[in-house]
């Protein structure tokens, strides 16, 4: 190793910079020059003493090096090379220019945000699902699985570069870390006992679903800002190792009940009752996301990096563009957006109101930013020239579209929010948004009807008269009432003939039997609080008549808890009303088995009897 000016060689590597230490290894910023003239920047991890000198981690770290190698997605960082130069083991990784998601948490509770809203901490844990499945799932070449396991999703080995990628890394090497020191060094476990399984705590043999178990740690700590499990060593991971953990509505009590309920799975504490892979936690999210938050902007992320590192990129030459757009939500979530006074914001779970109506300019049609045919006709064209071209045609046609009057001179600014966030916003019948927003009112003498809509809450609606804007509308919205009892299926619905249906069609159920059939039900729900909300929704979904989402959210039911006799009966009621014989029956068989003298007994009864009839 040689030194020169302000570099350091290594081997075939330069040392620009040192980025930091570990207890296992130094991290410098360093050049790799392929050609003369050509080079890139890499990551040069060189492993420290006494790790270096203990061959049990030493054979454990280039087996761990080799098999990460292998390892080519998107969201994982690339390693490159690895071996020993002049007496010292190192790696060489990929350089990502942006900063750890330990720093990124940091960094938003200096800027006054106390953790991530849930779209974008959804969004990220997406990302960071799709690296883990992708390594839990290689084989090698004779087609056998090489059962890779991260063993240290945290923080601080999940980067975000400034452009919004998100990317793991130390793949596997957290095996090596762990090899041969049985005597718990404290370079070793300082700080990364809040991130450890509970098959961690006891030593056993881990597999991928311990990885979605950190996962979920980690995306418990972006939408909180807490971890599910906080204190000293020892109560932290005899915590774990019992399953006593916080959940996450105690930190953040507005937080959605569906995304929750995700969280929780992946913290169950039997690896049974967790997402059974990576994929299954990522899909999860990824549905609640389409479903929460279907127009929130993938770009979020990246100018939640300009604006949290906005100092370090310019010292860099890399001034950040930040949208006025996302600097009003920030406005938001950090309490500093409306008039002086408002005190809603100001809790810790108002950041949790981000929603894709504060990003007006990302909403550009994929068919406009390249890739078409259309685009090679302007090849002679500067970019800069089609991109101001498209932007004043879309500002136009959907200002003109949305909200034809809101440009004219003289428009007042009215501030809508909503007790919870995330409701429907129209404007004369037009959707224009979710809360929280802002509307600009021109001036004049008409009046508006501005109407507020979210599922579970009665509708709300007021007239705005253009001659008096108010400054701000503050909403507590309803929620309705208790859905009725679901209505009776209809034995076989290709029977026309009300009269020709057999003795055993079920009758009108009352509510005192639809209060019964839920205090039975209560018996398993509290100790399965995931599977309780999804037979909660199936009741609902089957009360408004849509049988097929009901069926998805039974079945979901008993995924999480199989001997739920509730979702048994509900599954029954669907495969009725949808003429599916064999799931009705199914459905009823297994209701009885397990309730024989269930308030809803004597209904499948008649339904099984009426088809042994037939």
């Amino acid at each position: 190793m040689t030194t020169g000016g302000h570099t350091t060689r290594f081997g075939k590597y330069e040392l620009q910079e040192r980025l930091g230490a570990g207890g296992m290894a130094v991290v410098h910023r360093a050049r790799y020059t392929v050609a003369e003239g050509v080079s890139r920047s890499v990551v040069i991890k060189r492993v420290r003493d006494p790790y270096a000198q203990d061959p049990a981690f030493v054979q454990m770290f280039l087996n761990e090096a080799r098999i990460s190698m292998g390892l080519s997605h998107g969201n994982i960082v690339q390693v490159f090379d690895f071996g020993q130069e002049a007496g010292e083991y190192f790696l060489a990784m990929e350089w990502v220019d942006g900063q750890p998601l330990s720093k990124v948490l940091k960094r938003l509770k200096l800027k006054g945000v106390a953790h991530l809203p849930a779209p974008l901490a959804v969004q990220l844990m997406v990302e960071v699902c799709k690296g883990l499945h992708h390594a839990h799932t290689r084989r090698d070449e004779e087609g056998r699985s090489l059962g890779l396991v991260h063993r240290d999703v945290s923080p601080d080995n999940v980067l975000v570069s400034y452009e919004g990628e998100v990317k793991l890394t130390d793949f596997g090497i957290a095996k090596a870390q762990w090899a041969g020191r049985q005597d718990t060094d404290a370079g070793v476990v300082r700080g990364k006992f809040l991130y450890l399984s509970p098959e961690q705590t006891r030593a056993e043999a881990l597999d991928a679903r311990s990885d979605v178990y950190t996962a979920g740690v980690v995306l418990f700590e972006l939408l909180t800002g807490r971890r599910p499990a906080e204190g000293d060593q020892a109560s932290v991971m005899e915590r774990i190792a019992t399953g006593d953990l916080t959940p996450p509505h105690a930190y953040v009590p507005d937080l959605d009940h569906s995304l929750g309920a995700v969280v929780s799975r992946a913290l169950a504490l039997r690896r049974d009752d967790r997402f059974t892979s990576a994929e299954d936690f990522q899909r999860a999210l990824a549905e609640w996301l389409a479903y929460r938050a279907p127009l929130f902007p993938a770009s979020t992320l990246r100018h939640l990096m300009g604006w949290l590192f906005e100092e370090e990129l310019k010292l860099a030459g890399q001034p950040p563009r930040i949208p006025e757009s996302f600097l009003r939500q920030v406005a938001v979530w950090t309490g500093e957006g409306g008039p002086a006074g408002m005190d809603e914001p100001e809790r810790a779970s108002a950041v949790h109101r981000a929603h894709a109506e504060a990003f007006p300019e990302e909403h550009v049609p994929g068919a406009l930013v390249g890739g078409s045919p259309a685009a090679d006709m302007g090849a002679g064209v500067p970019g800069w020239v089609w991109a101001a071209v498209i932007a004043a045609a879309v500002a136009f046609f959907v200002g003109r579209a949305v909200m034809p009057d809101m440009s004219e001179p003289g428009s007042r600014k009215l501030q809508v929010v909503s007790v919870p966030p995330g409701a429907e916003v129209r404007w004369d019948g037009k959707q224009v948004g979710m809360t929280p927003t802002v509307l600009s009112v021109a001036s004049g003498e008409d009046s508006h009807q501005l109407e507020l809509r979210f599922v579970g809450y009665q509708p709300w609606a007021t007239t705005v008269s253009q001659a008096a804007v108010p400054e701000r509308v503050q909403v507590s919205l309803e929620r309705l009432p208790p859905p009725p009892p679901p209505p009776d299926p209809v034995v076989d619905a290709r029977v026309k003939d009300k009269e020709s249906q057999p003795e055993g069609a079920p009758r009108k159920r009352s509510a005192a039997s639809a209060r019964g059939e839920s205090r039975e039900a209560s018996d398993w729900m509290a100790g399965s609080p995931d599977a309780g909300a999804a037979y909660t929704l199936g009741q609902e979904l089957l009360a408004a008549g849509s049988a097929m989402q009901a069926g998805e959210k039974f079945w979901k039911c008993l995924e999480l808890k199989e001997t739920a006799a509730e979702c048994h009966l509900g599954l029954g009621r669907v495969g009725v009303l949808t003429d599916r014989d064999s799931m009705a029956r199914e459905g009823y068989q297994r209701y009885l088995e397990l309730r024989p003298r269930g308030v809803a007994a004597t209904e499948a009864r008649k339904y099984l009897h009426a088809k042994t009839a037939r």
